[in-house]
């Protein structure tokens, strides 16, 4: 006798996925409950159910540990603990007056730059560069340094010497960095172009502590030699970009 498709469907019953897909929805219900149980956790609550939760995860004591410690009440006791020391509150107010602070800081010395070095200014000799939590100022190594040396172009002295007062009257922490292009050099002073750029660096920092009192303690000296460029070292006029060497002021340490 032939079995029609309609009879052996009623004899095997349920199709097989049905079982997968209740298990899934029973799976769904326990979460939904236990997420309901912890919407309002306190002390009762948790030792009622953080028992039952350990054992599912089967983390044993650290689970109970771990979670008690995060969700205890301040002045509320914990399972085998001492009530919680409530903890201070922290204020905005102290960050947003600092940064206040700063701004009006950076605008200030931004503004009396602009205004005391004008003329380097308008002529590249001198560039100024925000970079929103610092300030860079660049000078070209053609028009600061003598070719292939350390010591500073003449007319150039007095130009660092206006620069030097304004970071004296300004806040916050000074880096002083030399940069070389990529052409090699080597001669009895300087092995090569890190000696050459440190070198540079290291003689704009003299002149600001000793022509302007700049305190020590705020500045930091580099020399990166060709390793930072600024543009690709491809042509004369490029490589005359990359000497450089550049004052950071860094806006963070301002305190207004």
């Amino acid at each position: 006798m032939k079995i029609t498709a309609l009879e052996r469907r009623k004899i095997e019953g349920a199709p097989r996925w049905m079982v997968t897909f209740a298990d899934l929805m029973a799976l769904l219900f326990a979460l939904f409950v236990l997420l309901l149980s912890f919407s309002n956790v306190d002390s009762d609550s948790f030792n009622k159910n953080a028992g039952p939760m350990r054992d599912a995860f089967l983390k044993g004591e650290k689970v109970l540990a771990t979670t008690s410690q995060q969700t205890a009440q301040p002045g509320q006791a914990g399972p085998g603990r001492s009530k919680a020391k409530p903890q201070p509150k922290l204020s905005s107010t102290a960050g947003i007056v600092q940064f206040d602070n700063q701004q009006k800081a950076k605008r200030s010395f931004l503004w009396q730059f602009r205004r005391s070095m004008e003329r380097e200014l308008a002529s590249s000799r001198v560039l100024l560069i925000d970079e929103g939590d610092r300030i860079v100022i660049r000078f070209p190594g053609a028009t600061s340094f003598i070719p292939g040396g350390a010591d500073l172009a003449g007319d150039f002295g007095p130009t660092l010497l206006r620069i030097a007062s304004i970071l004296r009257a300004t806040q916050g922490q000074i880096l002083v960095s030399g940069h070389t292009d990529n052409s090699p050099i080597s001669t009895a002073r300087f092995r090569s172009n890190w000696d050459l750029s440190t070198a540079r660096a290291v003689t704009v920092v003299h002149f600001l502590m000793e022509k302007a009192g700049v305190k020590p303690s705020r500045i930091t000296v580099r020399g990166f030699a060709d390793s930072r460029p600024l543009v690709k070292n491809t042509t004369p006029e490029n490589q005359a970009k990359n000497r450089r060497v550049e004052i950071a002021l860094q806006i963070s340490d301002f305190e207004g």
